[in-house]
Parts: structure tokens; C-alpha cells; sequence
């Protein structure tokens, strides 16, 4: 990352005990690449905070006054910042990756683990503004090719394409988009579910999904997309969480904050033909 301010990546630390906070900046002072903007020792003081200050990354404890850091994220809604758990609760680790927590600390923190995490999401941060920056320039053609008179959406098919070039060891080959049952993504590196076997490439799930037909293909968690004609039925757990159903007989749960595609993945399931 260059050392540029809009390049930065932009902290804030909640824990509601002084001394936590302390260790991470004691732990974030070398970095030159990350700015801490600011702290708060509660839930609500930390809502506040990031409503006025948009932070890249966020590092959170669980247990605070007015609200678990758990209960804070999923508050936080689309496009959360990153979000790291530092807490000496072992016990929470589930719910905090249901809540779409990028990682998992456990106190005392080991150095090394936590500058691992740190790195990756600079990383991640970096690719979510370039990501960003695409789609505004997208949506400026889009503006710019309808305001000459120009129908956008004629060109939609061409935008996506039908196939995909996998690299496996020495061997490259072309995959067909619509083979793809489910995509599943691990820091770095995403798994493809399809037809003809499972395949590891060294690219992240963001940069897949730039890729792929978003009338097609749903980001239901973090890191899970599915492609919606191999999906059988989308089922309510009765807690407000949903479960998607691939034709396979996998079920893939959904994140709290993706429900909004929900009408749209359910409307590519009950338009197909059967």
C-alpha cells in the first residue's frame, strides 16, 4: 500500500477496558499503513463513532456496556467496515463468523497472529476500494452511454461471460459459468463447486464476483456465493436466519446482512424452468 491518506487504512479500537486498547496500539504502532481514528469503550459510544468517521477496519471486543461487539456488527449493516474480534471469550467464535467477522483473536494475543490478520485486511480492505472504484466507474458508463441515447442493457450478456479459464498446476482450461454450483471463499483463495469436480484458485471471492452475472449469481455470506438455477429451495430457520438449498442436497447458510437479495434469489429460482 502506498503511504498516501486515502490509502491509509483507518482504525478504531473498541474494548470497553483501557488496557485493551492499549495493547492494540502498542501492537499497531509500526504500521505505518494503519491509522488509528479513534476508541470507544462501549457498544453505543462505538455506533456513534462509526457513523461519523466511516472506519476501514474495526477491532472489536465482545462483552461492553450497551450491547455485545457481536450485537454492534450486525447492527452495522451493508457495507460494514472489517471486522476483527480481540476478546477473551473463546466461547463466541461461532456466532462472531455467523455475524460475518473477518477473524477471531483470543487474549493474550500472540504478535505474530495478530500482525497475520492485520495484513490480511489491509489486503482485503485494498481490494474492497478497488472494487468500489470499478463499480463507480461502471455506473458512469452506464450514466454516460444512456445519456447518448444509448441502451445499456443490450450490452448486459456481453458483459458477463459464459466461460471462465481455471488454472490447475500446469494445465489451464475453460469452465463453463453455468457449471458452477456454489463458490466458496477462504481469505485469498476461493473453491469452485461444479459439475466436473472442486477447483482452488489463488483469487479472492470479491474478484469472482466481479465476474459473474449478479442476475445468476448471489453473494449469500461473506464467503459463499451460489449460482441460483442450481439452487432447490430457500428455508427460513425460524430465528430470522435463512438456509439455501442446493440441488445437491448442501445447505449453505445466509448471512444476516445479505437478506436484502433475498426477493431477488428467490425470484431467479421461481423463474426457471423445472
Amino acid at each position: 500500500m502506498v503511504d498516501n491518506g486515502s490509502k491509509r487504512v483507518r482504525a478504531l479500537l473498541v474494548d470497553d477496558e483501557a488496557l485493551g486498547r492499549r495493547m492494540l496500539r502498542s501492537l499497531l504502532a509500526a504500521d505505518d499503513e494503519v491509522d488509528i481514528v479513534g476508541e470507544a469503550g462501549s457498544a453505543s459510544e462505538a455506533r456513534r463513532i462509526i457513523k461519523e468517521l466511516d472506519p476501514d477496519l474495526l477491532f472489536l471486543d465482545i462483552e461492553m456496556p450497551g450491547g455485545t461487539g457481536i450485537e454492534l456488527l450486525q447492527s452495522l449493516g451493508e457495507p460494514a467496515p472489517y471486522a476483527v474480534f480481540v476478546t477473551a471469550h473463546p466461547e463466541f467464535a461461532l456466532p462472531a463468523f455467523e455475524a460475518e467477522a473477518a477473524d477471531y483473536l483470543v487474549k493474550p494475543v500472540q504478535r505474530e497472529r495478530f500482525l497475520g490478520s492485520v495484513m490480511r485486511a489491509k489486503r482485503c480492505i485494498s481490494e474492497r476500494r478497488v472494487a468500489r472504484l470499478a463499480m463507480r466507474i461502471a455506473d458512469e458508463v452506464t450514466a454516460n452511454g444512456l445519456a447518448s441515447g444509448h441502451d445499456a442493457s443490450s450490452s448486459d450478456s456481453a458483459t458477463y461471460p459464459s466461460q471462465m479459464t481455471i488454472r490447475v498446476r500446469r494445465r489451464m482450461f475453460s469452465l463453463d459459468v453455468a457449471d458452477i454450483f456454489w463458490i466458496q471463499g477462504a481469505s485469498q483463495y476461493s473453491r469452485l463447486h461444479t459439475k466436473s469436480g472442486e477447483y482452488l484458485l489463488s483469487r479472492t471471492l470479491a474478484s469472482l464476483a466481479s465476474e459473474l452475472d449478479p442476475k445468476h449469481f448471489f453473494r449469500i455470506h461473506r464467503s459463499a456465493i451460489v449460482n441460483g438455477a442450481h439452487v432447490r429451495e430457500i428455508r427460513s430457520n425460524g430465528d430470522g436466519r435463512y438456509s439455501i438449498h442446493l440441488r445437491d442436497g448442501l445447505a449453505l447458510p445466509m448471512g444476516r446482512a445479505r437478506r436484502d437479495i433475498l426477493e431477488s434469489l428467490m425470484s431467479s429460482i421461481g423463474g426457471r424452468g423445472n
